[in-house]
């Protein structure tokens, strides 16, 4: 220790004039240090900077795969979806090609049988007729609408079997007169005067008179129907419509 001790002394007292260089020196040193140091600090400021950054756009890219891959599979289930369609509606576009000649025969069928059934509610019914034909024609009404005004007329006429009625008409020739009709089995007139009444044969086509007990009997059903009296049993004469041959 003390060797080391005298050294030093012999050192410093060696470069006595040159203390002041020294001595600024190692100030300089000291700066240069501390100077080095603040960009260490400062280098290691901005690498923790770049690593969340990095951290930050790792978890983005991430997000966004995870993202992209939902997309993906939202697009291959609408182009599955969307074939799917396709499939549907070429099925339904071969359906409603079907569907044409169907509401075409319906129709036929329908006129066919109101000119062979009782003919009551002459005018209504052939008006009817002619609406379905005319609709049948007509481009700027779909087929599912006119499938569907085809079928209401049928109910509408599936509906007079289970129903009475009494209307105002004329006969064939111009006169005047109440008829009656009892679901698809009887269909009677009687003159406003009541001097004269009838029933429709269906196999001769045409009314056949009543006698006057019948008459008396349709008067009563007449007002029966009006609710213009109690109901009550009447008896009738009836031609329920045969099998068309």
């Amino acid at each position: 220790m003390k060797i080391v001790f005298l050294v030093c002394v012999i050192a410093v007292f060696g470069f006595g004039g040159d203390l002041d260089a020294v001595l600024n020196e190692a100030n300089a040193n000291v700066a240069n240090e501390a100077a080095i140091q603040s960009r260490i600090d400062a280098l290691d400021d901005e690498s923790k900077a770049f690593f969340n950054e990095y951290r930050l756009l790792a978890r983005q890219i991430e997000m966004q795969e995870r993202y992209n891959a939902e997309l993906e599979r939202l697009v291959a289930a609408q182009n599955a979806e969307t074939e799917s369609l396709k499939k549907q509606i070429a099925t339904v576009e071969e359906t409603m090609r079907s569907i044409l000649p169907l509401i075409t025969k319906m129709i036929d069928g329908f006129e066919n049988f109101v000119s062979y059934d009782l003919p009551f509610l002459p005018t209504e019914r052939a008006d009817r007729v002619a609406r379905l034909k005319n609709m049948a024609n007509r481009a700027d009404t779909s087929v599912a609408e006119k499938y569907r005004v085809v079928l209401e007329a049928y109910a509408i006429e599936s509906e007079y079997a289970r129903t009475i009625e009494t209307y105002a008409g004329e006969l064939e020739d111009g006169r005047s007169a109440d008829f009656l009709r009892l679901g698809r089995i009887g269909l009677y007139y009687l003159t406003r005067d009541h001097n004269e009444a009838g029933r429709y044969d269906m196999d001769k086509k045409a009314y056949l008179p009543l006698d006057s007990g019948d008459k008396e009997a349709l008067i009563d059903a007449i007002k029966i129907a009006k609710k213009e009296k109690v109901a009550d049993l009447i008896a009738l004469p009836l031609s329920a419509p045969r099998a068309k041959q």
